[in-house]
Protein backbone atom coordinates (compact mmCIF):
# COMPACT_ATOMS: atom_id res chain seq x y z
CA UNK A 1 0.00 0.00 0.00
CA UNK A 2 1.33 3.41 -0.97
CA UNK A 3 1.55 6.10 1.69
CA UNK A 4 0.95 9.84 1.53
CA UNK A 5 1.07 12.71 3.97
CA UNK A 6 -1.23 15.68 3.34
CA UNK A 7 -0.28 18.92 5.09
CA UNK A 8 -2.45 21.96 5.81
CA UNK A 9 -1.50 24.19 8.73
CA UNK A 10 -3.88 27.13 8.77
CA UNK A 11 -7.53 27.66 9.81
CA UNK A 12 -10.81 25.76 10.10
CA UNK A 13 -12.34 26.83 6.80
CA UNK A 14 -9.10 26.20 4.92
CA UNK A 15 -8.85 22.66 6.28
CA UNK A 16 -12.51 21.91 5.53
CA UNK A 17 -11.91 23.06 1.95
CA UNK A 18 -8.90 20.75 1.69
CA UNK A 19 -9.63 17.52 3.55
CA UNK A 20 -12.19 16.05 1.12
CA UNK A 21 -9.64 15.81 -1.70
CA UNK A 22 -8.41 12.55 -0.16
CA UNK A 23 -11.72 10.94 -1.16
CA UNK A 24 -11.11 10.83 -4.91
CA UNK A 25 -11.56 7.19 -6.03
CA UNK A 26 -7.98 6.88 -7.24
CA UNK A 27 -6.71 7.25 -3.64
CA UNK A 28 -9.04 4.72 -2.01
CA UNK A 29 -6.23 2.22 -1.46
CA UNK A 30 -3.70 4.76 -0.18
CA UNK A 31 -2.65 5.10 3.45
CA UNK A 32 -3.03 8.84 4.10
CA UNK A 33 -2.19 10.80 7.25
CA UNK A 34 -2.99 14.48 7.65
CA UNK A 35 -0.72 17.03 9.31
CA UNK A 36 -2.87 19.84 10.70
CA UNK A 37 -2.64 22.85 12.99
CA UNK A 38 -2.92 22.36 16.75
CA UNK A 39 -6.51 22.72 17.92
CA UNK A 40 -8.17 21.43 14.74
CA UNK A 41 -8.31 17.74 15.66
CA UNK A 42 -12.11 17.94 15.92
CA UNK A 43 -12.30 18.11 12.11
CA UNK A 44 -10.62 14.77 11.24
CA UNK A 45 -12.16 13.16 14.34
CA UNK A 46 -15.69 14.10 13.26
CA UNK A 47 -15.15 13.61 9.54
CA UNK A 48 -16.95 10.78 7.78
CA UNK A 49 -14.84 8.79 7.26
CA UNK A 50 -12.53 9.71 10.11
CA UNK A 51 -9.00 10.65 9.13
CA UNK A 52 -5.65 9.80 10.67
CA UNK A 53 -3.74 12.90 11.66
CA UNK A 54 -1.06 14.54 13.73
CA UNK A 55 -1.20 18.11 15.05
CA UNK A 56 1.64 20.63 14.93
CA UNK A 57 1.90 23.81 16.96
CA UNK A 58 3.10 26.46 14.51
CA UNK A 59 3.70 28.89 17.37
CA UNK A 60 6.59 26.63 18.45
CA UNK A 61 8.44 26.00 15.15
CA UNK A 62 11.41 24.23 16.72
CA UNK A 63 9.28 21.63 18.47
CA UNK A 64 6.85 21.29 15.54
CA UNK A 65 9.70 20.77 13.09
CA UNK A 66 11.20 18.04 15.27
CA UNK A 67 7.80 16.38 15.62
CA UNK A 68 7.24 16.41 11.86
CA UNK A 69 10.75 15.10 11.23
CA UNK A 70 10.18 12.17 13.59
CA UNK A 71 6.81 11.39 12.02
CA UNK A 72 8.17 11.39 8.46
CA UNK A 73 11.02 9.09 9.50
CA UNK A 74 8.55 6.67 11.08
CA UNK A 75 5.76 6.85 8.47
CA UNK A 76 8.01 6.84 5.38
CA UNK A 77 5.51 8.33 2.91
CA UNK A 78 5.90 7.86 -0.83
CA UNK A 79 4.25 11.23 -1.47
CA UNK A 80 3.79 14.46 0.45
CA UNK A 81 1.35 17.20 -0.55
CA UNK A 82 1.95 20.53 1.16
CA UNK A 83 -1.27 22.52 0.65
CA UNK A 84 -0.27 25.32 3.03
CA UNK A 85 2.64 25.35 5.46
CA UNK A 86 5.70 27.30 6.65
CA UNK A 87 9.00 26.92 4.81
CA UNK A 88 10.45 24.41 7.25
CA UNK A 89 7.79 21.83 6.37
CA UNK A 90 9.07 21.60 2.80
CA UNK A 91 12.61 21.45 4.16
CA UNK A 92 11.75 18.46 6.37
CA UNK A 93 10.18 16.65 3.41
CA UNK A 94 13.31 17.28 1.31
CA UNK A 95 15.68 16.35 4.15
CA UNK A 96 13.92 13.01 4.60
CA UNK A 97 14.01 12.32 0.86
CA UNK A 98 10.27 11.88 0.38
CA UNK A 99 10.16 10.64 -3.20
CA UNK A 100 7.47 13.01 -4.47
CA UNK A 101 7.03 16.42 -2.85
CA UNK A 102 4.03 18.36 -4.14
CA UNK A 103 2.94 21.91 -3.38
CA UNK A 104 2.29 25.36 -4.80
CA UNK A 105 5.29 26.96 -6.49
CA UNK A 106 5.37 30.47 -5.06
CA UNK A 107 7.81 31.21 -2.23
CA UNK A 108 11.53 30.46 -2.36
CA UNK A 109 11.32 27.25 -0.34
CA UNK A 110 8.86 25.70 -2.79
CA UNK A 111 11.35 26.06 -5.65
CA UNK A 112 14.21 24.66 -3.56
CA UNK A 113 12.58 21.77 -1.71
CA UNK A 114 9.66 20.56 -3.86
CA UNK A 115 10.18 18.33 -6.88
CA UNK A 116 6.59 18.18 -8.16
CA UNK A 117 5.44 21.72 -7.55
CA UNK A 118 2.57 23.34 -9.42
CA UNK A 119 2.18 27.00 -10.32
CA UNK A 120 -1.21 28.31 -9.21
CA UNK A 121 -2.64 31.82 -9.15
CA UNK A 122 -5.13 31.37 -6.34
CA UNK A 123 -5.43 35.13 -5.90
CA UNK A 124 -7.26 35.17 -9.25
CA UNK A 125 -10.05 33.22 -7.50
CA UNK A 126 -11.37 31.65 -10.69
CA UNK A 127 -12.48 28.46 -8.91
CA UNK A 128 -13.10 27.05 -5.45
CA UNK A 129 -10.30 26.56 -2.93
CA UNK A 130 -11.17 22.86 -2.82
CA UNK A 131 -10.61 22.58 -6.56
CA UNK A 132 -7.24 24.34 -6.33
CA UNK A 133 -6.34 21.72 -3.73
CA UNK A 134 -7.58 18.92 -5.99
CA UNK A 135 -5.22 20.17 -8.70
CA UNK A 136 -2.32 19.52 -6.32
CA UNK A 137 -3.58 16.01 -5.57
CA UNK A 138 -3.76 15.32 -9.30
CA UNK A 139 0.02 15.75 -9.36
CA UNK A 140 0.33 12.46 -7.45
CA UNK A 141 -0.47 10.54 -10.62
CA UNK A 142 -0.82 13.03 -13.48
CA UNK A 143 -3.46 12.01 -15.99
CA UNK A 144 -5.01 9.37 -13.72
CA UNK A 145 -7.04 11.45 -11.24
CA UNK A 146 -9.79 12.80 -13.48
CA UNK A 147 -12.39 14.22 -11.04
CA UNK A 148 -13.41 17.66 -12.37
CA UNK A 149 -14.46 18.93 -8.93
CA UNK A 150 -13.35 18.18 -5.38
CA UNK A 151 -15.63 16.06 -3.17
CA UNK A 152 -17.47 17.69 -0.25
CA UNK A 153 -16.37 17.06 3.33
CA UNK A 154 -18.94 15.33 5.53
CA UNK A 155 -18.86 15.93 9.28
CA UNK A 156 -20.85 14.12 11.98
CA UNK A 157 -21.41 15.50 15.47
CA UNK A 158 -21.40 13.27 18.54
CA UNK A 159 -24.97 13.05 19.92
CA UNK A 160 -25.24 15.35 22.94
CA UNK A 161 -28.96 15.94 23.61
CA UNK A 162 -28.12 17.14 27.10
CA UNK A 163 -26.60 20.28 25.57
CA UNK A 164 -29.90 21.21 23.94
CA UNK A 165 -31.82 20.30 27.09
CA UNK A 166 -29.59 22.54 29.18
CA UNK A 167 -30.62 25.58 27.16
CA UNK A 168 -34.21 24.58 26.41
CA UNK A 169 -33.60 23.95 22.72
CA UNK A 170 -35.40 21.48 20.47
CA UNK A 171 -33.79 19.94 17.39
CA UNK A 172 -34.50 21.89 14.17
CA UNK A 173 -36.62 24.42 16.12
CA UNK A 174 -33.93 27.05 16.55
CA UNK A 175 -31.72 29.20 14.35
CA UNK A 176 -28.02 29.84 14.94
CA UNK A 177 -26.58 33.27 14.21
CA UNK A 178 -22.79 33.49 14.33
CA UNK A 179 -21.82 37.12 13.60
CA UNK A 180 -18.12 36.83 14.39
CA UNK A 181 -15.18 36.22 12.13
CA UNK A 182 -11.41 36.46 12.11
CA UNK A 183 -11.49 39.76 10.28
CA UNK A 184 -9.96 38.38 7.10
CA UNK A 185 -13.03 39.33 5.02
CA UNK A 186 -15.81 41.92 5.07
CA UNK A 187 -18.70 41.22 7.44
CA UNK A 188 -22.40 41.99 7.30
CA UNK A 189 -23.43 45.14 9.26
CA UNK A 190 -24.36 44.64 12.92
CA UNK A 191 -27.64 46.50 12.40
CA UNK A 192 -28.63 43.90 9.79
CA UNK A 193 -27.86 41.00 12.11
CA UNK A 194 -30.12 42.67 14.68
CA UNK A 195 -32.91 43.18 12.14
CA UNK A 196 -32.59 39.58 10.95
CA UNK A 197 -32.75 38.19 14.48
CA UNK A 198 -35.80 40.31 15.34
CA UNK A 199 -37.67 38.86 12.38
CA UNK A 200 -36.52 35.30 13.03
CA UNK A 201 -37.76 35.41 16.63
CA UNK A 202 -41.33 35.71 15.38
CA UNK A 203 -41.10 31.98 14.61
CA UNK A 204 -37.93 30.60 16.17
CA UNK A 205 -35.60 30.71 19.11
CA UNK A 206 -32.29 32.25 18.02
CA UNK A 207 -28.95 31.06 19.39
CA UNK A 208 -25.95 33.39 19.28
CA UNK A 209 -22.59 31.64 19.10
CA UNK A 210 -19.07 33.00 19.24
CA UNK A 211 -15.66 32.95 20.88
CA UNK A 212 -13.87 35.64 22.90
CA UNK A 213 -12.28 36.83 19.64
CA UNK A 214 -15.77 37.48 18.24
CA UNK A 215 -16.60 40.02 20.96
CA UNK A 216 -16.31 43.11 18.68
CA UNK A 217 -18.96 41.63 16.38
CA UNK A 218 -21.31 40.20 19.00
CA UNK A 219 -21.32 42.65 21.93
CA UNK A 220 -23.91 45.08 20.52
CA UNK A 221 -26.16 42.23 19.41
CA UNK A 222 -25.93 40.55 22.81
CA UNK A 223 -26.70 43.82 24.58
CA UNK A 224 -29.69 44.49 22.31
CA UNK A 225 -31.31 41.16 23.19
CA UNK A 226 -30.22 40.75 26.81
CA UNK A 227 -33.85 40.83 28.02
CA UNK A 228 -35.31 38.79 25.16
CA UNK A 229 -36.03 35.17 26.14
CA UNK A 230 -36.19 34.19 22.47
CA UNK A 231 -32.49 34.96 22.00
CA UNK A 232 -30.03 32.71 23.83
CA UNK A 233 -26.38 33.77 23.88
CA UNK A 234 -24.00 30.81 24.02
CA UNK A 235 -20.85 32.81 23.31
CA UNK A 236 -17.92 31.20 25.17
CA UNK A 237 -20.24 28.51 26.61
CA UNK A 238 -19.72 25.64 24.17
CA UNK A 239 -16.81 23.29 23.60
CA UNK A 240 -15.95 22.59 19.98
CA UNK A 241 -17.73 19.24 20.11
CA UNK A 242 -20.81 20.85 21.66
CA UNK A 243 -20.77 23.57 19.00
CA UNK A 244 -20.74 20.91 16.29
CA UNK A 245 -23.86 19.33 17.79
CA UNK A 246 -25.64 22.68 18.18
CA UNK A 247 -24.87 23.50 14.54
CA UNK A 248 -25.97 20.06 13.34
CA UNK A 249 -29.32 20.22 15.15
CA UNK A 250 -30.13 23.80 14.10
CA UNK A 251 -32.81 24.56 11.55
CA UNK A 252 -30.41 26.94 9.81
CA UNK A 253 -27.14 28.77 10.45
CA UNK A 254 -26.43 32.39 9.50
CA UNK A 255 -22.80 33.52 9.39
CA UNK A 256 -20.20 35.48 7.44
CA UNK A 257 -17.30 33.86 5.60
CA UNK A 258 -15.73 32.04 8.54
CA UNK A 259 -15.03 28.55 9.82
CA UNK A 260 -18.47 28.12 11.39
CA UNK A 261 -20.34 28.35 8.10
CA UNK A 262 -18.03 25.70 6.61
CA UNK A 263 -18.60 23.49 9.66
CA UNK A 264 -22.38 23.86 9.49
CA UNK A 265 -22.54 23.17 5.75
CA UNK A 266 -20.33 20.09 6.15
CA UNK A 267 -22.68 18.84 8.88
CA UNK A 268 -25.56 18.99 6.38
CA UNK A 269 -27.30 21.97 8.01
CA UNK A 270 -28.94 24.66 5.88
CA UNK A 271 -26.69 27.72 5.81
CA UNK A 272 -27.00 31.39 4.87
CA UNK A 273 -23.68 33.12 4.33
CA UNK A 274 -22.57 36.71 3.76
CA UNK A 275 -19.59 37.09 1.45
CA UNK A 276 -17.34 39.94 0.43
CA UNK A 277 -16.99 40.83 -3.27
CA UNK A 278 -13.23 41.43 -2.90
CA UNK A 279 -11.56 39.10 -5.37
CA UNK A 280 -9.59 36.91 -2.95
CA UNK A 281 -12.61 36.64 -0.60
CA UNK A 282 -15.38 35.77 -3.04
CA UNK A 283 -17.99 33.03 -2.95
CA UNK A 284 -16.33 31.54 -6.02
CA UNK A 285 -13.24 30.65 -4.00
CA UNK A 286 -14.51 30.37 -0.42
CA UNK A 287 -18.19 29.48 -0.61
CA UNK A 288 -19.41 26.95 1.96
CA UNK A 289 -20.28 23.56 0.45
CA UNK A 290 -22.79 21.06 1.80
CA UNK A 291 -25.83 18.88 1.13
CA UNK A 292 -28.33 20.61 3.42
CA UNK A 293 -28.99 23.73 1.35
CA UNK A 294 -26.41 26.45 0.84
CA UNK A 295 -27.56 30.05 0.34
CA UNK A 296 -24.72 32.52 -0.12
CA UNK A 297 -25.11 36.26 -0.57
CA UNK A 298 -22.68 38.80 -1.96
CA UNK A 299 -23.25 42.46 -2.91
CA UNK A 300 -24.25 43.01 -6.52
CA UNK A 301 -21.38 45.38 -7.25
CA UNK A 302 -18.36 45.48 -9.51
CA UNK A 303 -15.66 45.41 -6.85
CA UNK A 304 -12.32 46.95 -7.91
CA UNK A 305 -10.43 45.52 -4.91
CA UNK A 306 -8.22 42.46 -5.22
CA UNK A 307 -6.99 41.87 -1.65
CA UNK A 308 -8.33 44.59 0.68
CA UNK A 309 -11.38 46.85 0.74
CA UNK A 310 -10.66 50.31 -0.67
CA UNK A 311 -13.07 51.91 1.78
CA UNK A 312 -14.37 55.34 0.85
CA UNK A 313 -12.24 55.34 -2.28
CA UNK A 314 -14.74 52.85 -3.74
CA UNK A 315 -18.03 54.18 -5.15
CA UNK A 316 -19.89 51.11 -3.80
CA UNK A 317 -18.67 51.48 -0.20
CA UNK A 318 -20.06 50.22 2.16
CA UNK A 319 -21.22 47.48 -0.18
CA UNK A 320 -22.15 44.80 2.39
CA UNK A 321 -25.22 46.91 3.26
CA UNK A 322 -26.58 46.01 -0.16
CA UNK A 323 -27.42 42.53 1.18
CA UNK A 324 -30.66 43.23 3.05
CA UNK A 325 -32.28 41.09 5.77
CA UNK A 326 -35.44 40.82 3.67
CA UNK A 327 -33.38 39.45 0.78
CA UNK A 328 -32.03 36.76 3.12
CA UNK A 329 -35.41 35.96 4.67
CA UNK A 330 -36.96 35.38 1.25
CA UNK A 331 -34.72 32.31 0.94
CA UNK A 332 -36.18 30.66 4.05
CA UNK A 333 -38.37 27.63 3.31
Amino acid sequence: MKKAVFIRLDKIGDLICTMPVDQVPELKDWDITWVIAKGLSFIPEHADPKRRYIELDKSNPKEARAQLDAFIKQFKPDVAVSFQSPWWVNFVLWKNKVAKRIGVLSKWDSFVFLNAGLRQKRSQAVKHEADYNLDLVKQIEPGKILDPEAPILHLKADPQPEVLNQYGLQPKKYMVVHPGMAGSALNWPTKYYIELISKLTDRYTVVLTGTPADEPFIKDIREHYKHDAQVICLQNKLSTKQLLYVLEQANSVFAPSTGVIHMAASLGTRVYGFYSPIRVQTVTRWGARGKGGVHLFTPNVSCPATHECLGKECTSYPCMEKITPDQVLKELP
